[in-house]
């Protein structure tokens, strides 16, 4: 390594070196003492573990390289990462529409749009924000849209700058947004430190209608385009218009090239203002990428709880009695554990579901001691825990009643094996 990159390896800001001083103060002072309760230790031990955590995260954050995936089809999740809130960034997003002829409706609600989602941004999401509008190897007059991306990529690199568009051209240039999309996130003046977002509006294939159905190369410029905007740190955003019925495929395309650079994309039949206010806002405060924590779909997941009682099969709960139950509860899964399994309450109530009736001295006639909470602890697979309660007659009235089990709270835990593999280069000093 050279002496400049040591150097730079070696420096730490002076905010994260006083946040590891303090990090390094707080464990290294705070001693385990004899009487300390197992609350007190793990009260400790979660702050120590989310002050350790909240300087990594920063620390994380100074880390400019990602280590790529061995098998190439694993995508980088995103989770966390996004931010889902621009709420005082730097943002800078550029709007950008296919120019064909179909496409004019759209220009017009954007450009009507534009204003309307800003002041709503400003409100929602109070950032500094520029916005700019580009034509896709064209413009649309009358609209924001006055500048095609080409002659503004030219203006800052000069017109001998190679494009996307140009290399193995196929399809109509005014269609071809993946190229566009790929160059604005490489060329594009971006801000320091800004947060970086696309918009791409249009009804056709991301590699333009000629010839349609070319699914190869569609693959092809959708896989370079989503490379160029992680690369160069850029979240994109689209709408596609479906009323050309471009297929699954096409749309998948479009998924891809939003989820895997952390934007969200929007299926509609027809253009619409007030639709555009809408996702052009979504677009401004999600600039920084959108969070991709999702919430999984479990399969119901249920214990199965039981009451037995009586010393004998001729035994019966009498009118004013005292019986012994046993409840259990088993958890009859084989790969998970029902951890802190609790059981607010039992109450006895009458056929129709009311409370038991009261006695003349206003006690129920029915009752359950003690009346909960039963704790379970963890329940490992396939098996039971039994807890036991007591119901009091006292000159109940004979008849059906309804022994109510309320408040079944319990975590799932399921232990998962997983393994992962990530290509490290090392080049020579």
């Amino acid at each position: 390594m050279s002496k400049k990159k040591s150097k730079a390896a070696a420096v730490i800001s002076k905010e994260m070196a006083a946040q590891l001083a303090e990090l390094t103060n707080t464990i290294t002072g705070t001693t385990h003492a004899i009487g300390t309760t197992h609350h007190e230790e793990d009260s400790r031990c979660e702050k120590w573990a989310e002050r350790t955590n909240k300087y990594l995260e920063k620390f994380d954050a100074t880390r400019h390289n990602t280590l790529p995936n061995c098998d190439p089809d694993e995508k980088d999740c995103g989770c966390g990462e996004g931010t889902g809130d621009t709420t005082g960034a730097v943002v800078d997003l550029i709007v950008l529409i296919d120019t064909s002829g179909s496409m004019s409706e759209s220009a017009s609600a954007v450009s009507n749009a534009a204003g309307k989602a800003i002041k709503f941004a400003e409100v929602t999401c109070p950032n500094d924000l520029r916005v700019t509008y580009f034509g896709v190897d064209g413009i649309w007059p009358t609209t924001a849209f006055i500048q095609s991306h080409r002659d503004y990529i030219y203006a800052l690199h000069g017109s001998a700058t190679p494009l996307a568009a140009d290399t193995n051209h196929v399809g109509l240039a005014s269609e071809q947004g993946a190229n566009a999309i790929e160059d604005l996130s490489s060329l594009f003046d971006w801000r320091d430190g800004a947060c970086r977002a696309i918009f791409y509006i249009s009804d056709e294939e991301l590699d333009s209608i000629s010839p349609t159905g070319d699914y190869a190369n569609e693959n092809t410029v959708t896989d370079a385009a989503i490379a160029a905007a992680n690369a160069n740190n850029v979240t994109v955003f689209a709408h596609h218009l479906t009323y050309q019925n471009r297929g699954a495929q096409i749309e998948q395309n479009y998924t891809d090239l939003c989820q895997m650079t952390g934007g969200m994309v929007h299926f509609s039949n027809a253009p619409d203002e007030g639709e555009y206010i809408k996702l052009l806002q979504e677009a401004i405060c999600n600039a920084c990428g959108v969070s991709t924590c999702t919430e999984i779909d479990f399969p119901k997941i249920k214990p199965c709880i039981s009451v037995k009682w009586g010393d004998s099969d001729c035994d019966c709960i009498e009118s004013s009695d005292y019986e012994v139950m046993t409840l259990t509860v088993c958890n009859c899964y084989a790969n998970l554990t029902m951890s802190n399994f609790t059981i607010a309450r039992i109450a006895v109530l009458d056929e129709a579901g009311h409370p038991a009736a009261l006695l003349p001295n206003g006690k129920p006639s029915v009752a359950v001691h003690p009346i909960g909470v039963f704790c379970f602890g963890d329940i490992a697979p396939c098996s039971c825990v039994s807890r036991e309660f007591v119901i009091i007659n006292e000159g109940a009235k004979p008849g059906k009643y309804q022994l109510r089990i309320a408040g079944v709270c319990f975590d799932v835990t399921q232990t998962i094996g997983y393994s992962t593999c990530f290509e490290l280069d090392i080049c020579m000093d």
